[in-house]
């Protein structure tokens, strides 16, 4: 037989089960869906289709999820990536977003629970990882001063060259 006790009023439960979920994040997820609406519906042709056919999932670490329901409507919301960014930050200055990343609807990708990379450890960890490379190929006998060293052509070293450069400054 259940007692008083154990009956517990609705209220009581809602209260329970919403008492973790702060106004701010429910103001932010609004303002950030309506203006995911606001943003992809502005795009020239496709806009309301694709707004109609997305929707966001979830916000972590700066990369906002959305799903869509069909691959195609993913590739033309990935072309138009740059636009729909350069909206959602004019439209949320309070929610920091830097990418998006795309999942098809019924699929369980999930956004990881990782922390925020470090863009100077990342720099740093790749300058050791080509300045060790180099020293490998120094023992090796590809000794870009030595006259007597196997030689690259000039062409193909810029190339590295080009790709080393590159690659450390995208990192920053």
């Amino acid at each position: 037989m259940t007692s008083e006790a154990d009956i517990m009023r609705a209220s009581d439960m809602i209260t329970r089960v919403f008492k973790n979920i702060s106004p701010d994040d429910v103001q932010n997820s609004t303002q950030l869906t309506n203006s995911w609406r606001t943003t992809v519906e502005s795009i020239s042709r496709n806009g309301p289709k694709l707004a109609a056919h997305s929707h966001i999932v979830d916000l972590k670490n700066g990369i906002l999820l959305v799903e869509a329901d069909h691959s195609g409507w993913i590739q033309l919301l990935q072309l138009h990536q740059k636009y729909i960014l350069t909206g959602l930050r004019r439209l949320n200055k309070n929610i920091t977003i830097e990418s998006l990343a795309f999942r098809l609807a019924g699929s369980n990708a999930a956004l990881a629970d990782a922390a925020p990379v470090d863009i100077e450890k990342e720099k740093n960890w790749l300058q050791k990882k080509f300045d060790d490379e180099e020293e490998a190929l120094k023992k090796a006998g590809f000794n870009k001063n030595s006259q007597n060293s196997a030689k690259l052509p000039q062409e193909l070293q810029n190339l590295f060259d080009k790709f080393k450069s590159e690659m450390l400054t995208n990192q920053s």
